[in-house]
């Protein structure tokens, strides 16, 4: 009658241990194939980025915003915060990589620290045109750059134009690298652009973007580099003679999730996200090439620099005085990389 009532008991414990494994293990295997489930998953993405809404990059986030909502019949909502409301340049990175938001938006040169192949777009004269950047973003060798940030717990999605960079000052007429010997240039900072100036002669000076004006105005620099679109809107020709359409270097962005986050959708639900990246990385192209075109009309119907439009043979020499710069720099990138960027543009 003990040993009855012992076994009673040992299969009445049994019986409550299982139900609570079960229980256990159900909840775990929810949670690891949530990615396998059929249907758009409902989701909220934060996206979040240091521009404001009626820039290149602004433009092409709300149109990503408008094609997931729309694709998803609502499922996804995408809350985007430009203008750093919620991370600025100084924490996003951290902010995605620990799951606090999932979408940011940064220049590539700020994922260097990760791999120094992100700083490509400041090596000089690397890239000829808008086709040859694009061949490279959409082909083997960008997509092969983006993978690089999973072991840092990211997921590169895309790269987002932001024009090429250009040449202003209040000096000289520049149309050869000589010509900027001893000018002071405000650049974005980072030890390429640098010598790429030390190469021609002109010393350069990081300060900030919003300073740049005065800055310009009091004559504390000669000079800066920037897009058209910048230099139009942010009205250097009321402090500026000159502008020579160099298209030197390249400034670009990456849009970036977090990769566990990414890893926990399933195949539909990425496939949506992916198509509308798509969508809006041309919205983002398109506004670009628009508001290049525009802006470099505005400053010409205002009359209030002098534009000068170097030739082949002329851009040639600009390349010839920086390839030191490029060859240095180049070197310590990933060269298969490098290569399939050279080979996009033939």
């Amino acid at each position: 009658m003990k040993i009855k009532k012992l076994m009673t008991m040992s299969l009445l414990s049994l019986s409550l241990i299982f139900p609570l494994a079960a229980c256990g293990s159900d909840s775990a295997s929810t949670e690891a194939s949530n990615g396998s489930e059929s249907g758009i998953q409902e989701l909220e993405i934060k996206l979040s980025h240091v521009a404001a809404d009626n820039t290149p990059k602004g433009l092409a986030a709300l149109k990503f915003k408008e094609l997931v909502e729309e694709a998803s019949d609502g499922k996804i909502e995408v809350k985007v915060f430009p203008s750093g409301q919620l991370y600025g340049d100084h924490d996003e990175i951290e902010a995605v990589q620990a799951g606090n938001v999932q979408m940011i938006i940064p220049a590539a040169a700020k994922l260097s620290g990760f791999e120094e192949t992100f700083e490509i777009f400041d090596l000089p004269f690397l890239f000829k045109n808008e086709e040859h950047l694009q061949a490279f973003e959409d082909g083997e060798g960008g997509q092969q750059l983006l993978s690089t940030l999973e072991e840092y717990g990211m997921k590169g999605l895309a790269f987002w134009p932001n024009g090429f960079k250009h040449i202003t000052n209040n000096k000289v007429a520049i149309d050869e690298p000589s010509d900027l010997k001893g000018l002071k240039i405000r650049t974005h900072g980072g030890q390429i652009i640098n010598e790429i100036y030390d190469a021609m002669g002109a010393a350069s000076t990081k300060i900030a973007f919003n300073e740049t004006y005065q800055a310009l105005q009091l004559g504390t620099i000669d000079g800066q580099e920037n897009s058209v679109v910048n230099i139009e809107t942010q009205k250097y020709g009321e402090v500026q003679k000159y502008l020579t359409l160099t298209s030197h270097t390249r400034s670009e962005y990456v849009v970036v999730t977090n990769k566990k986050w990414w890893d926990g959708l399933n195949q539909e639900t990425q496939q949506l996200l992916i198509d509308a990246m798509k969508a809006a990385t041309e919205e983002g192209r398109k506004q670009v090439e628009n508001l290049e075109t525009s802006s470099l009309e505005k400053i010409k119907s205002e009359g209030k620099m002098e534009i000068i439009e170097l030739t082949d043979v002329q851009k040639e020499e600009f390349k010839k005085a920086v390839q030191p710069v490029f060859d240095k720099w180049a070197a310590k990138m990933n060269q298969e990389i490098i290569n399939k960027a050279i080979e996009a543009g033939e």
